[in-house]
Formats: structure tokens, C-alpha cells, sequence
């Protein structure tokens, strides 16, 4: 697994293709929900001459990461968890949505079925889309086109927050910084807090007694991701009014809200200025903004090197002749796995499908259906131990391009 790697959709679109293939296979993608959203409203966007809306997303679609990476939690649900109590990591570890808990012989599994998420994506690579895609896809289109952004700014000029008075980028966050402590001082501004965030009414009883016999705790102690959320938010509104930002385009508040999901990577890789701009101010000392463009010439050149090999190696598929970063890799992605998953570029021995397949393979076969039928966990049970397995389920294609991700071994009926 490569470093945890968040991502936008114009660096997917930057990419060819084949290029998304290497990205797919040398990093762990986090499948933001904002990607997904943003990719789905395409629908009912202006496609360029020669292309309908539906092959616009399906060109989107087709460089989606399937081989490797996760969906996450959309912020909103996790701003709520976290506020009433369910810790959310910060540490780079990504809130996967959708596993099931499973109880066997005393242990607990993860089962982790193929995401709506990447069931969308395969169905959209073919043309075929739902009713309800096309519906959410307007809603979230109207829902971009009627935030003001010129209202915003207006707003916090007349706080007295303008080009004198905040001169830069670090100062809008410093700035931030102060109203997010203000948020805690009261009962009324810790509800303005809640109101900032979104957070449904009948929610709020509840956390504000939670945060009452906490003795009122700073909103950073308190509940974390949702003042990182916050953070980012006041941010943007403190950045419009000194106008850092520009609100004559809608879209910056869509491409902020990227930025909710920094905590859950190693790396965020982007071709968006804003995000160049913007991303670093908001990330831990142990990651990196990486800009789109530089990523996308180092995969380019990666998918030259493997195009020069025998058509025999090629046909073994790349899980196996691509399982490690080749040596004459020595530009950008070597770099960031040396500085995020250094154990990656350590020799290993090559997995031996064939001898998994005969022996091994069916073993963990066997055991991964046992855990399947096994019943759910208890609440009790699930929150007090770690997991002792975790079963990650994928709809993989066999082929991707001009390359073969899944070789002959694997049978079609097992792809997934």
C-alpha cells in the first residue's frame, strides 16, 4: 500500500488514462466524497463540442482508482460523530464508510463490501446512469450555484476584516484561529458553532450537555475533526473579505471543501491554484501538497518505462511484474514513497499467485467465506477490541487500457 494520498478531479483529468493506472497501483487513494459529488454534477454540465455530459463523467469514471484505495466518510456525518463522542483519527488513517462487524470463535473481522462509490463508477465507465444520480446531480449543482460568495465577502467586511486588515493567507488563518477559541468562551457562540457546521437540531441538545458536563472544553479539545472542519470554514469566509479569494467563482467552495478531508492522508495531490495556495496552511508537519502536473509527468514516464517491457512480462498482469517501484524510477514517486512508506521500496519477493492459487489462496478463501456467514458483532463486543481481520471486497477490471491488471490465473467469475 503506497501513501494515503488524497485527491481532486482536476488532477484525475490532468491524467491519461494509463497514467491513472500507475497512480492507482503506487499510492492508496482516498476516495473523497466531494470527488464523487463533483464528478456525478458533470451531468448537467456544458460537455466540451463532440462529447455528451454522460461520456464527459464516463472519461472521469474510467480513471477512477479501483486496484487500491477507500471511499471515506462525508465530513458532515463525521463532524456529527465527533461531536457526540465517536473519536475520528487525524493521523492519516481514513474513516472508511461501509464495513460490516463480524463475530467468529471470539475474534472480530471488518468486512468491507465494493462501495456504492465504486459500483457508480463502473456503471458510469459504461454509459449507464440512474435517475437518482441525474436528480442528486442537479440538486448539488443548484445547491453550488446558489451559495453567493459575494454575500460572504460583504459580510465579513463589514466585521472589519479587509485587505489592511489582513494582508496574507497566514494571517486569514490566524485570524481563524481566534474566532474558532471564541466559539467555546460561550453557550451562545458554541451554538453558533453547531450552526456554522451544519449540524442537524434534533443533534444539538445532546451535545451541548455533552460539552456542559465536560466542564466546556475548547471546540479543538472538545471534538477535533469538527474544529478542523470549522477551521477551514472560517478561513474561507475571513479569506473572502480581505478578497484572497476570488467570490466571483462558485466552484472555490466546492474545492475548499476538499480540504475538510486532509486529516485522513499523507499527501494531497491537486492541479487546482487554490489548493496549492490554500492546502498547506492546514496540513501536519509529516505531509505534502503535491502539485497535480508534477505527479502526472512522473507517472507518464513510469508508463513509458513499463511499455518498454517483453509482452510475455506484460501479460502476467501488473499486479505481478509491477509490485514494486522498478529502479529506474528514481524521479518524484520515489521521493514521496521514501519520505511516506519507505518500507515499499525495500526488496521483496514477488508474490507467487500460482502457488497461493494451489494451496495458500484456497485456504484464504475458505477462511474469507466462513467470516462472510459469521454473524454480526455486538455493539459491546465491536468497540472493545481491535479487529483480527479485515476482508476488503473489489470489483476490479481484468483490463485497463492497453494493460492487464488481473492476469490469466484468477478466473473471469473471480475478478472481483
Amino acid at each position: 500500500m503506497g501513501p494515503i494520498t488524497l485527491f481532486d478531479k482536476s488532477f484525475l483529468q490532468a491524467l491519461s488514462a494509463e497514467e491513472s493506472v500507475w497512480f492507482d497501483n503506487f499510492f492508496y487513494p482516498v476516495i473523497c466524497p466531494i470527488f464523487f459529488v463533483e464528478t456525478m454534477a458533470d451531468l448537467w454540465k456544458k460537455p466540451r463540442p463532440g462529447k455528451t455530459a454522460e461520456e464527459e463523467v464516463g472519461i472521469i469514471a474510467n480513471k477512477c482508482p479501483e486496484m487500491q484505495g477507500t471511499p471515506c466518510y462525508f465530513h458532515e456525518e463525521l463532524c456529527l460523530g465527533d461531536l457526540t463522542g465517536s473519536h475520528v483519527p487525524m493521523d492519516g488513517r481514513i474513516p472508511r464508510a461501509g464495513i460490516r462487524q463480524v463475530v467468529r470463535n471470539g475474534k472480530v473481522a471488518g468486512i468491507a463490501e465494493v462501495s456504492d462509490e465504486a459500483s457508480a463508477f463502473q456503471r458510469w465507465q459504461r454509459g449507464r446512469f440512474y435517475e437518482v444520480e441525474r436528480n442528486h446531480a442537479s440538486e448539488w449543482r443548484r445547491r453550488v450555484e446558489s451559495v453567493d460568495l459575494g454575500i460572504v465577502e460583504a459580510r465579513m467586511k463589514q466585521l472589519g476584516v479587509n485587505a489592511k486588515t489582513c494582508k496574507t493567507q497566514a494571517d486569514a488563518v490566524r485570524f481563524a484561529d481566534q474566532a474558532l477559541a471564541g466559539l467555546s468562551k460561550t453557550p451562545e457562540r458554541f451554538n453558533s458553532a453547531l450552526e456554522l457546521l451544519g449540524i442537524r437540531e434534533d443533534a444539538r441538545a445532546f451535545i451541548k450537555h455533552r460539552w456542559r458536563i465536560n466542564k466546556r472544553p475548547p471546540l479543538t479539545f472538545f471534538a477535533p475533526y469538527a474544529a478542523h472542519v470549522l477551521r477551514v470554514e472560517l478561513f474561507f469566509h475571513i479569506a473572502l473579505g480581505a478578497n484572497l479569494i476570488a467570490s466571483t467563482r462558485p466552484s472555490h467552495r466546492v474545492d475548499m471543501a476538499y480540504l475538510f478531508y486532509l486529516p485522513f492522508c499523507h499527501m494531497f495531490t491537486s492541479a487546482d491554484k487554490l489548493h496549492r495556495q490554500c492546502a498547506p496552511l492546514f496540513m501536519r508537519p509529516n505531509q505534502e501538497f503535491v502539485w497535480g502536473l508534477d505527479l502526472k509527468a512522473d507517472l507518464q514516464r513510469l508508463n513509458e518505462h513499463f511499455h518498454t517491457l517483453p509482452e510475455e512480462v506484460k501479460a502476467q498482469g501488473i499486479y505481478k511484474f509491477a509490485n514494486q517501484l522498478p529502479n529506474e524510477s528514481q524521479g518524484l514517486i520515489r521521493e514521496l514513497l521514501h519520505r511516506h512508506t519507505p518500507a515499499l521500496l525495500t526488496p521483496s519477493k514477488s508474490l507467487d499467485l500460482n502457488r497461493l492459487n494451489q494451496g495458500t489462496g484456497k485456504k484464504i478463501a475458505e477462511d474469507i467465506k466462513k467470516w462472510e456467514s459469521a454473524p454480526d458483532a455486538t455493539d459491546d463486543l465491536s468497540q472493545s477490541k481491535d479487529w483480527d481481520s479485515l476482508i476488503i471486497k473489489r470489483s476490479v477490471r481484468r483490463q485497463r487500457g492497453s494493460w492487464l491488471q488481473v492476469g490469466p490465473e484468477v478466473p473471469d467469475s473471480d475478478q472481483s
